[in-house]
């Protein structure tokens, strides 16, 4: 289950943060070694729990395996922070429709009810999760992230079209700053590879008026059009 954490429900999801927080610090600092910022076990940085939206896959178990965080351009973020300097450009995207995609991470710690079969299919499930919020939640135009030159191609597999920006040398490693856009090709394309047949949307969120209540934002039959599952 896929489910979007707004910075009007933050309160409402202070355990499954946590626990993001905890899946970042084994995948980012434990995993990939690379120098960020941590806290009791936590990998959590200056933008978090600000202007950030986040979606994050649990399993059955109701235990956070997947993580994806944005932040709409118009505000403080990474490529503006801590990767100052590496998009030139920058200025260009500073405005509405604009979003980094950053801290995206997957749990590689598998027990009997989380296999990797089950984080391989995670993967496209989050992309579509993104796909989701660019095309139906949010006015999204392009989303931007900064990833290994694999990525993109990775990426490609699942029907994203990244198209690189600018390519940087960070601690003696290639990193790639690419934008792509929420489509609705690339969003069925990835409906398809999970096998999601259901009506309903992806993304589930607790509206703050009415605790332990999940609402789509969206209209149902604009968004059985929308996906082709009509």
């Amino acid at each position: 289950m896929l489910y979007l954490i707004k910075p009007d429900n933050y309160s409402l999801h202070r355990q499954d943060l946590d626990e993001m927080y905890k899946l970042r610090y084994r995948v980012f600092c434990k995993e990939l070694k690379w120098e960020v910022k941590t806290h009791n076990g936590m990998e959590k940085d200056e933008f978090d729990e600000k202007n950030a939206y986040y979606i994050i896959a649990k399993d059955e178990n109701g235990v956070v395996r997947g993580c994806q965080r944005l932040i709409e351009m118009t505000n403080p973020c990474m490529l503006d922070g801590s990767f100052s300097g590496l998009l030139t450009s920058l200025k260009d995207f500073k405005h509405a429709g604009y979003w980094e995609a950053s801290r995206f991470a997957v749990d590689h710690m598998y027990d009997e009810s989380y296999t990797l079969k089950d984080s391989q299919i995670l993967v496209p499930t989050l992309l579509a999760g993104v796909m989701e919020f660019g095309l139906q939640i949010e006015k999204v135009e392009c989303f931007l992230t900064l990833s290994f030159p694999g990525v993109a191609k990775l990426a490609a597999l699942y029907g994203l079209l990244m198209a690189p920006l600018k390519q940087s040398e960070i601690s003696g490693e290639t990193v790639v700053i690419s934008g792509y856009p929420p489509l609705n090709v690339s969003y069925k394309k990835l409906l398809k590879k999970i096998k999601w047949t259901s009506s309903e949307p992806l993304l589930r969120y607790l509206d703050p008026a009415l605790k332990n209540t999940y609402f789509f934002k969206i209209n149902q039959d604009k968004y059985r059009s929308m996906s082709g599952l009509s």
